[in-house]
């Protein structure tokens, strides 16, 4: 059994979701991400030694408010075998839409790097991240321009190998990131319309976060073309007829063919079904 598929796969927990992806594409969401790693020994001593300087002590504040956590606009998809697929749903939801790995490829998306806590890399990321933060900080206060700068973007694609995460019943559980081998599409905010990344406060705001996110929505949706999709997951063959008249109705409405749309429906398929099978 192949240890990685050709195919990209995102899972949601309704179907309204995915009826949403497959009329308007994949939007972009702010997504709470862990960064507490980042906050070696080493580092917790340095945010609390105060060397006199008035602006310093100012940014290490900064630091240790919201170090704990950013948020990043993002769409996220695993590259897992179909076989073991059922964890992952089990997770995220049970509608789901597998995409070609080359449409991923073309736009943009990457997988993340994962991070042993005990090997030399997290030192080196937290050691470089914290120098620049250094200088970065005065001219966000000063800007308040949330866009950010390379070093720091790649924080975007990185995790721990393990940490706590938000489950579709809303529950904060205990995760082994490494094994969603995810890959991401993190839009880039050409236009300044939406920020590279939400401190967990603005995050906290419904009214910062919604507008945040209809910002996302309209800048930044990936779309695609219906022979980009290799596979559309419903729980039960119950649930197939009322996705495929979906179909119809939403790409009839973007002027596909009705081979294009036949062709289409015959990738919807029950998860029921496919574990029948393997």
């Amino acid at each position: 059994m192949a240890i990685k598929s050709n195919t990209l796969f995102h899972f949601t927990p309704k179907k309204e979701y995915l009826f949403d992806i497959l009329e308007s594409g994949f939007w972009p969401r702010y997504c709470l991400e862990d960064i507490q790693w980042l906050v070696s020994k080493e580092i917790q001593h340095e945010l609390t030694y105060s060397d006199g300087n008035i602006l310093s002590d100012l940014i290490k504040n900064i630091i240790k408010g919201n170090i704990s956590s950013l948020a990043y606009p993002m769409v996220c998809f695993c590259d897992i075998p179909l076989a073991q697929i059922t964890s992952h749903t089990d997770f995220y939801g049970k509608f789901g839409i597998g995409m070609s790995k080359d449409w991923g490829i073309k736009n943009g998306l990457n997988p993340i790097f994962y991070i042993s806590d005990e090997s030399m890399i997290p030192d080196a990321i937290r050691k470089s991240i914290f120098d620049f933060l250094m200088i970065f900080i005065p001219k966000l206060i000063i800007t308040k321009n949330m866009t950010m700068p390379a070093p720091v973007k790649l924080l975007q694609f990185i995790k721990p190998l393990k940490g706590i995460m938000k489950n579709k019943m809303g529950q904060m559980v205990e995760k082994n990131f490494d094994e969603e081998c995810e890959w991401r599409y993190i839009p880039n905010p050409k236009n300044q319309l939406f920020s590279d990344f939400l401190p967990k406060l603005i995050f906290k705001d419904n009214k910062e976060l919604e507008n945040a996110h209809n910002a996302t929505k309209w800048d930044a949706s990936l779309t695609f073309e219906p022979n980009d999709i290799r596979y559309i997951f419903v729980p039960e063959d119950k649930d197939i007829p009322n996705v495929i008249q979906q179909i119809h109705i939403i790409f009839e409405n973007k002027g596909y063919t009705n081979d294009e749309i036949y062709l289409l429906s015959s990738k919807v398929i029950s998860l029921d079904t496919i574990m029948k099978d393997i």
